[in-house]
């Protein structure tokens, strides 16, 4: 395996362990390190397209492109790409709650204000109305 097979391995490797690490912040509702892994995500996401344009290169220079790109396994990269799907989902769904929460939250504070509108002593302008 060559070097650059070997760090790209590697990438994946860290890949899945901020995936991982990024759920279970999501989980927690941790944003700031959820940020964090998405920041080392995306330095990562560089890194990999790196290493694999350099394989490819390797490649096409050693054997004219006839050998497959030496790479992680295609199930490794699915397993990953599931990985970071839940990740948005379980985003997705925490957004919804957060959402809903907040609707529910307004609709309260409306009625709240109806409820003191309705219990508010009448003006003065009010009473002279009725004279």
């Amino acid at each position: 395996m060559s070097r650059a097979t070997n760090e790209l391995n590697l990438a994946y490797a860290e890949w899945n362990r901020l995936t991982r690490a990024q759920g279970a912040a999501i989980r927690s509702g941790n944003w700031s390190f959820v940020a964090e892994c998405q920041g080392a995500l995306a330095q990562l996401r560089q890194n990999i397209d790196r290493l694999n344009s350099g394989i490819a290169e390797q490649t096409v220079e050693s054997d004219g492109g006839n050998n497959p790109n030496p790479q992680a396994s295609r199930a490794t990269i699915l397993e990953l790409i599931e990985l970071q799907r839940r990740n948005l989902i379980s985003l997705e769904q925490r957004r919804q709650r957060l959402s809903a929460h907040i609707e529910n939250l307004s609709r309260a504070s409306r009625n709240l204000r109806c409820l003191q509108r309705s219990y508010r002593a009448p003006t003065v302008e009010a009473w002279s109305s009725y004279s």
